[in-house]
């Protein structure tokens, strides 16, 4: 049917004929898709352009005056919406220069921000949104969950702000929040959580947000998730279950079942060894075994403790701040320990997160490396080279283990008094509190990334933390340098000064402790390697452990693995404490 031209502009005049669909955005009248064909013919020629990113011809299609800005095809997708699907910025400026609505639907609810998001032009997307554009409500859901497992946070806001259902879930009754925890995308969970989200929604299998968050070992979302009560999922665990590398059952459908908590009423406090800000760590009979007990300070494990020791007195239970902080370090340092086991990592073997009764309870040690410093300090004497070397491979191999981990893991806290030294005199990494999964299982060994400043203990501390920089695993190689001195020295780095100086010294003066000249040349030369200013320069622990390696095997014509009575035994068992924090 033709039509004359003052006929088509009251076709086109969208204000009397636009009717609303759920969300807000528009559909055209019927009338635009009753157009002449000749006409209908140049809208479409329009959009072509658009689609190419033709901006000069969608220009002059629009001053011939035949089509309107806002035309649409059979789909109702305009020329904002093809120029937007395929990220052309120019094209769309002009459109929206020339008063093309913003927030159309095409067929599917779609609007043009949605193409801009689902094809990842982020810049257009930014531009869209700078001039009101919103997502289309039909996938508005959707792109909730899409937003939070990609890790979206401005688009999260944008539809929390939207008012879309935060609980929202897909086929498999899987939830935006199930997505980002199990993606390790901490902000967009966070937002989720603050608007409300369900941390113990369960998807179809059983699962909850806090299940995935474990599986992919995203510590951080561990850590949100219980602090807003999450808790696992409820899906039936099979009989026939096997044991993972992780301490987990798996059942058939491959649900783990953890398999390390453990009832504190299994546990018999026998002596008090150790004692820190947030913790207390007891020698405890457990299952049979005589074990080590990290305790979270409260006063229920406190009044229990002197049901059977009225004579001791332990510290007051943590303010509620402090508790808080100690429970964080509880939960990361369980979620990391849990899947490690290497001959140089101090063992968990179960764990009690019964409110008030946080428990970690791991393999009874002898001492730590700074009880073994103090006693040779003491009685005037040195570790003989061999256990001094010993002992840095022992280390080496614990870290060379950690950073080949997927992903990777940082300590972040390598001191003396976090090495501890077993009854077979082995030495083992522990306290995991301030240790960090780096975030991306695929970034390069090389690639960086800002973290809390000045994570750790001052005096073992790399300088860029110290400085608040950006850093990555060579944090541990810096440490380990530090200690290695220690061991070869016989006293600290900067002894005579406090740590706040000693790290001073290091990031802010650029100095060094003074390597004397009669140490192994090739020692010496490591050494400095691994506190080299320069993170970049220091090398790999793969790399420092062939070299300790074939040190040792030159030396002593032996292998580091073949100890002897002539590399010496701990010194004394008198107030050798058993320091676990």
């Amino acid at each position: 049917m033709r039509r004359n031209n003052k006929s088509f502009l009251d076709a086109n005049d969208l204000d009397a004929t636009i009717h609303s669909v759920r969300g807000g955005g528009v559909l055209a009248s019927k009338k635009d898709l009753a157009l002449d064909a000749d006409l209908f013919a140049e809208g479409c020629k329009m959009l072509l352009f658009a689609a190419k990113g033709d901006t000069s011809a969608v220009a002059t299609v629009l001053a011939q005056g035949k089509v309107t800005v806002d035309f649409r095809d059979y789909d109702r997708r305009s020329a904002m919406h093809v120029a937007a699907s395929e990220g052309h910025e120019a094209t769309v400026k002009v459109l929206c220069e020339k008063g093309a609505k913003m927030n159309r639907s095409d067929r599917w609810g779609g609007s043009p921000l949605d193409d801009a998001l689902r094809h990842r032009h982020k810049v257009l997307a930014t531009y869209l949104r700078s001039k009101g554009a919103t997502t289309g409500h039909a996938d508005k859901s959707t792109n909730l969950i899409t937003a939070a497992s990609e890790g979206d946070l401005e688009e999260v806001n944008m539809l929390i702000q939207d008012k879309v259902n935060v609980n929202c879930c897909d086929y498999d009754k899987r939830t935006a929040m199930h997505l980002a925890a199990g993606e390790g995308q901490y902000m967009c969970l966070k937002s989720l959580l603050d608007a409300g989200g369900n941390p113990n929604a369960e998807d179809r299998f059983g699962n909850r947000p806090l299940d995935d968050a474990q599986r992919n070992n995203h510590t951080d979302c561990i850590t949100i998730l219980i602090k807003f009560e999450g808790t696992n999922g409820t899906a039936k665990r099979s009989q026939e279950a096997t044991i993972d590398d992780s301490g987990h059952t798996l059942n058939k459908i491959g649900i783990q079942v953890d398999t390390m908590k453990v009832d504190w009423k299994e546990v018999e406090m026998i002596e008090k060894i150790g004692a820190g800000e947030f913790g207390e760590i007891f020698k405890c009979k457990w299952r049979g075994n005589l074990v080590a007990a990290k305790c979270v300070k409260s006063a229920k494990i406190r009044q229990e403790w002197q049901k059977n020791k009225p004579q001791d007195q332990l510290n007051d239970s943590l303010s509620t701040t402090a508790k808080d902080v100690a429970l964080n370090d509880f939960r990361i340092e369980t979620s990391i320990l849990r899947q490690l086991r290497h001959p140089n990592i101090c063992m968990l073997l179960g764990y009690s997160n019964t409110k008030d009764y946080e428990v970690m309870i791991s393999e009874l040690m002898k001492c730590s490396l700074l009880d073994v410093f103090k006693a040779h300090r003491i009685q005037g004497t040195q570790l003989s080279k061999k256990k001094q070397l010993r002992y840095a491979i022992e280390l080496a191999k614990g870290m060379n283990y950690l950073h080949t981990c997927r992903p990777p893991i940082l300590h972040r806290d390598l001191k003396p008094a976090n090495l501890l030294v077993d009854f077979k005199d082995t030495l083992k990494i522990t306290d995991f509190g301030l240790a960090k999964l780096r975030p991306n299982k695929d970034v390069g060994e090389t690639d960086t990334f800002t973290m809390t400043g000045e994570t750790g203990s001052y005096r073992f501390m790399a300088p860029e933390v110290f400085r608040h920089e950006t850093y990555n695993e060579k944090v541990d190689v810096y440490s380990f340098a530090m200690i290695f001195y220690n061991l070869m020295a016989g006293h600290a780095p900067w002894p005579n000064k406090n740590g706040v100086k000693a790290v001073t010294c290091a990031a802010i003066d650029g100095t060094r402790p003074v390597v004397p000249r009669h140490w192994d040349a090739e020692l010496s030369q490591l050494m400095e390697e691994c506190w080299s200013e320069d993170p970049n320069t220091r090398p790999p622990f793969s790399q420092i452990l062939d070299l300790l390696q074939a040190n040792h095997q030159k030396a002593f014509n032996m292998s580091v693995d073949d100890k002897t009575s002539s590399d010496g035994a701990i010194l004394g068992n008198g107030g050798c404490q058993c320091v676990v924090s």
